[in-house]
């Protein structure tokens, strides 16, 4: 009977998680069975229940800093009850292995997992020294054994296409979306203080390649195959900057793209990898929407403190661009930054934005991600203690810092509440300052949830729904609506 390893994570938000299918995909070209669990909704009884049931050799969790307390404890609780074999991986424990110290935690896998993990399952299953893997740390015999980092996959052509099947196992509701996510290439060229991609490109600097791309006929066959067996009618591209690439590449996609997959598509894109030339390729070749991250209005603050050196004219010319195409584009935005007063640097983040017209202006609190040099300048000045048990699970729910005027910070999330919907509708910016004063919270949350399920699911996408996808539309809001409620600080 093959060997199974089942994956576990928190929640998938009704999205499918790229990291776990492709984990999954290696899994079973190495003749291993592969399921899913969500923790979420799960009392702890039927979670174990369900682990039992299925039995596997390896339980491999997929855990995000946030969420890591709660698994944990999970974690320990399943292996008191069962001797479970857990490997840890993703990105709480790349940027911390040293949860392979926790006596309930037999693996870790830190980085892209590409070689590692089949080399793994492989040497597990013919019951050979495993130890020794890079990309792993290690506990067996009592001892912690830790590897160097595994060197990073060049030819991401070598590579099968992500298992989607498995995400129905975890949330079979997954099966009626017809919009998918893919990825043309990996790596990012930019040093955001908030982001982990600096911090990522520091510790894999010397393990191969940082930057790989896709041949553009591995990724459309990968698109054909999705759409003849799961129903694409969406597609979202989901590169750190789509446009950062070769022309020659670009000109052969939004060639050949039309033919093979010819299906409405979204980028991300970045004011300084993006010209009039390719915005026109893409609008030929069907792309209706485009995502750029203006992040922070206040040039000094962008600048200085998240090493985005962008002038406000690049955001307007390309906003321009946009609008003359007739592509559809949202901006990511970022408030509540640890700065002595972040309402007033918001309130220009928003007021450009309203220049810019976006169709969708979409607005995250900000995040400190454990390990980043914003996230260290935070606790360094104050805003957070460091520990990850008192963060959000969410970059939507609350700031998780803390500031001299409580005040202004309950101005500030309700703002970040209303923020989309004031830029789809800029009358409502005179009365912006009484709205973030009313102690209106929960109502503003509510509203949040349902002008952003909208605004991504009919206004970005414009696809025709079905019954069953508008039953998938309608949970995803209440579980987006759920996570914002829990743990939400008892403030309005």
């Amino acid at each position: 009977m093959p060997q199974q390893v089942v994956f576990l994570v928190k929640n998938l938000y009704t999205m499918e998680r790229l990291g776990v299918m492709q984990l999954s995909a290696l899994a079973l070209t190495r003749g291993w069975q592969t399921d899913l669990i969500i923790a979420d909704g799960l009392d702890y009884l039927h979670l174990l229940h369900t682990v039992r049931r299925l039995n596997p050799s390896v339980l491999a969790l997929s855990v995000m800093s946030p969420e890591y307390p709660q698994m944990r404890e999970l974690a320990r609780r399943l292996y008191a009850d069962t001797g479970v074999y857990i490997l840890a991986g993703g990105p709480h424990a790349t940027f911390f292995p040293d949860i392979i110290d926790e006596p309930f935690i037999q693996a870790v896998a830190f980085g892209e997992g590409d070689i590692s993990f089949p080399t793994f399952l492989d040497r597990l299953s013919r019951g050979e020294d495993y130890t020794r893997i890079a990309g792993m740390h290690f506990r067996a015999g009592g001892q912690v054994i830790r590897n160097a980092p595994a060197p990073l996959v060049e030819d991401l052509d070598s590579l099968p296409f992500a298992d989607r099947r498995i995400m129905a196992k975890g949330d079979p509701l997954l099966t009626s979306n017809p919009t998918h996510i893919f990825m043309a290439s990996r790596g990012c060229p930019n040093a955001c203080t908030y982001c982990f991609n600096h911090t990522y490109n520091h510790m894999f600097r010397s393990c191969g390649k940082l930057f790989r791309r896709r041949s553009v006929d591995h990724l459309l066959r990968e698109m054909e195959t999705v759409k003849a067996e799961f129903g694409l009618r969406f597609a979202y591209i989901d590169d750190d900057i789509f446009t950062f690439c070769s022309p020659e590449w670009l000109t052969e996609f939004t060639t050949e793209y039309p033919r093979r997959v010819g299906v409405p598509f979204m980028v991300n894109t970045h004011a300084n990898y993006i010209d009039e030339r390719q915005v026109e390729q893409l609008r030929d070749a069907g792309c209706t929407v485009i995502c750029f991250g203006i992040e922070c209005g206040d040039s000094g603050v962008a600048g200085d403190l998240l090493k985005r050196h962008i002038k406000h004219e690049q955001f307007l010319t390309l906003s321009r661009l946009l609008h003359r195409n007739k592509i559809r584009f949202m901006t990511q935005n970022i408030l509540a930054l640890p700065v002595p007063h972040p309402l007033a640097v918001d309130l220009q983040t928003l007021d450009l934005n309203i220049a810019c017209r976006p169709q969708y202006a979409v607005a995250h609190l900000f995040y400190p991600l454990p390990g980043t040099e914003l996230a260290r300048h935070a606790e360094a000045a104050g805003f957070i203690d460091g520990s990850p048990s008192g963060l959000p699970e969410r970059t939507n729910s609350y700031s998780a810092l803390n500031f001299p005027d409580p005040r202004e910070k309950r101005h500030v999330e309700r703002l970040h509440k209303l923020f989309g919907i004031v830029v789809s509708f800029p009358w409502l910016r005179p009365v912006l300052p009484l709205l973030i004063r009313l102690p209106l919270g929960s109502l503003y949350a509510l509203l949040f949830m349902g002008w952003y399920g909208f605004s991504m699911r009919f206004r970005m996408e414009k696809t025709r729904k079905t019954r069953s996808e508008l039953k998938f539309f309608i949970k995803s809001l209440l579980q987006s609506l759920a996570s914002f409620l829990k743990k939400q600080p008892t403030r309005t």
